[in-house]
């Protein structure tokens, strides 16, 4: 997904203010959201994922699962600075 249609769909995800989310290295997609430094999520979206339901949708879906976690609390960071990782993946 190029960078301009990414962020056009982070804005329309409607995230709590403080939240921001990024497109990290990783196989397929991934996209992390967090809250200052020590607070975090990812969620990647596996090839398969992407094929079979699309790109945009997938990567909609992602960014209300990361919009519900910011509004729960996201997740400490862990000890050896890595965020818990969910990963979307195609049936």
């Amino acid at each position: 997904m190029d960078e301009r249609t990414l962020r056009h769909q982070i804005e329309l995800a409607g995230l709590p203010s403080g939240v921001r989310v990024t497109q990290v290295p990783g196989a397929g997609v991934v996209l992390r959201a967090t809250h200052g430094e020590e607070r975090g999520l990812e969620i990647q979206l596996t090839d398969d994922a992407g094929r079979m339901y699309g790109e945009g949708p997938a990567v909609a879906t992602a960014l209300t699962r990361l919009k519900q976690a910011a509004q729960a609390g996201l997740p400490a960071r862990r000890a050896d600075g890595t965020y818990e990782r969910l990963v979307f993946v195609g049936d």
